[in-house]
């Protein structure tokens, strides 16, 4: 058996990643040592906690934006899941019924987008920004501004319940985290996006099915905002459509700062992992140290535009190489 070498796995990562794991570690050991509450396992959780609806969005964000895309309107399909759940378990549906008929709608407003981006050659920028609005509207005349509360403990348990000992959404995000980078990795399938984003044109003359492949990574983005709506609304035991305020820019910036470039073709589920570690940190960091919640969109907007100037710079030195 050869020796295990942990500093040759870490050289192997990408610079960006190498980085964003000596800020996490900083900002770590800072708040540990200034702030005793900090390292503990409770508010570990807090912070896991704080950022797996945005976790579960950013593992689709993922693959559209491998593939060159953006996907803006996981900031409405989240909200209305939740609200189209709770909507349908009031009016006496079973609570299966519920939340497939949620993550049903939730697909085909994904497959309708990859039909206007890839079909119509719309811009997804554009396409999932109109689905966003419409979305938002929508929620407000489906709730009337208001939450819609009474959530049945069966559908409350998959927010609230534990299992191995960790809380359900937790375990739910891991064993979700961990099949989409297997199959971002080893399966021929979703390997495809890499081309994809690459360079479209190579693909299609290599045989790739590209508004096909394209359907599938936007129908499993929106499956994956409806799965965090659904959760959201066991977890708070309501559904608002206030849920997922500027969810997509905190999606957005945690796959940019873990490595993924917005011109496609790079990016990983472990690189997605580390840039949403380093957001829950951070946004932990300010809560505990009282500083004001406006800062956090400084930082985020700061973060966005530091990674993408890391990526250009990146790129740069590959062509010239």
């Amino acid at each position: 058996m050869p020796p295990f070498r942990p500093m040759s796995k870490l050289r192997a990562l990408p610079a960006q990643q190498i980085a964003l794991l000596v800020c996490i570690a900083a900002l770590g050991g800072f708040m540990a040592v200034t702030y005793p509450g900090f390292a503990t396992v409770e508010n570990a959780e807090v912070i896991a906690m704080g950022f797996v609806f945005e976790g579960f969005m950013a593992l689709g964000m993922t693959l559209v934006i491998v593939t060159g895309g953006i996907d803006l309107s996981v900031a409405g399909v989240m909200p209305f899941s939740a609200i189209l759940t709770a909507l349908l378990l009031r009016a006496g549906a079973p609570a299966p019924v519920a939340i497939v008929a949620a993550l049903t709608v939730a697909a085909l407003i994904g497959l309708l987008n990859a039909a206007a981006a890839s079909g119509l050659r719309v811009h997804p920028f554009i396409v999932t920004l109109a689905t966003m609005l419409s979305l938002k509207g929508l929620n407000l005349v489906l709730t009337g501004g208001g939450p819609i509360t009474g959530i049945p403990p069966d559908v409350a348990w998959i927010g609230q319940g534990r299992l191995l000992g960790m809380p359900f959404p937790l375990v739910l995000f891991a064993t979700m985290a961990l099949t989409f980078a297997v199959l971002l990795r080893r399966h021929r399938f979703w390997q495809q996006t890499y081309l994809i984003g690459g360079n479209p044109r190579a693909a299609r003359t290599s045989g790739v099915r590209v508004s096909f492949v394209l359907a599938v990574v936007y129908i499993t983005s929106a499956l994956c905002a409806g799965i965090a709506g659904v959760v959201a609304a066991a977890t708070l035991g309501s559904a608002s459509a206030g849920f997922g305020q500027n969810a997509e820019l905190r999606v957005i910036t945690a796959v940019v700062i873990g490595g993924a470039s917005l011109q496609g073709g790079s990016g990983s589920i472990g690189g997605t992992l580390l840039g949403l570690s380093f957001l829950a940190l951070l946004y932990n960091a300010f809560s505990m140290t009282g500083v004001s919640t406006y800062w956090q969109d400084v930082a985020t907007g700061g973060l966005v535009l530091a990674s993408a100037l890391a990526t250009e710079l990146v790129t740069r030195r590959r062509a010239r190489g």
